[in-house]
């Protein structure tokens, strides 16, 4: 399921608001990439976010797993604080790797897509993946964010 661009608002970041533009086909490749149920990063031309939630519920609509998914990677800044402007290999290893990416500056399109990738034996749980890829990528040491 790829997602909605049309979002409301208050769902997004302000850097969304701003910067970033919805781009069907970086969304197609994510959602490709998602339809793996993939447990690590692809070998891709974008900057890419992973997301896994669980669930012992129907997963319903994947919509909300995508803005859990955003919540939870702009959460690392609160959660390991904003070191500066420049991304310092320090900084990086705090863990606000999801964040940067999505901060990033030069990064101004996204695309995102989600699988229900069902059961998951390591927990009985339903499992879901969501992936956002950017362009141009970020993170690069040790550059702007």
């Amino acid at each position: 399921m790829i997602f909605d661009p049309q979002l409301p608002k208050e769902t997004m970041s302000p850097k969304e608001l701003h910067n970033q533009v919805w781009d069907d086909t970086i969304a197609a490749s994510a959602q490709q990439f998602a339809e793996g149920c993939p447990d690590d990063h692809a070998k891709s031309i974008y900057g890419e976010n992973l997301y896994w939630g669980w669930d012992s519920e129907d997963l319903g609509n994947l919509d909300k797993y995508g803005v859990q998914a955003s919540k939870s990677w702009e959460k690392e800044f609160q959660d390991y604080g904003w070191q500066g402007p420049t991304l310092t290999q320090e900084s990086y290893d705090t863990g606000i790797g999801h964040a940067t990416q999505m901060a990033w500056a030069s990064s101004n399109k996204i695309g995102c897509g989600a699988k229900n990738c069902g059961v998951d034996p390591k927990n009985g749980m339903n499992k879901v993946t969501v992936v956002c890829q950017y362009q141009e990528k970020g993170n690069t040491i040790p550059e702007k964010i």
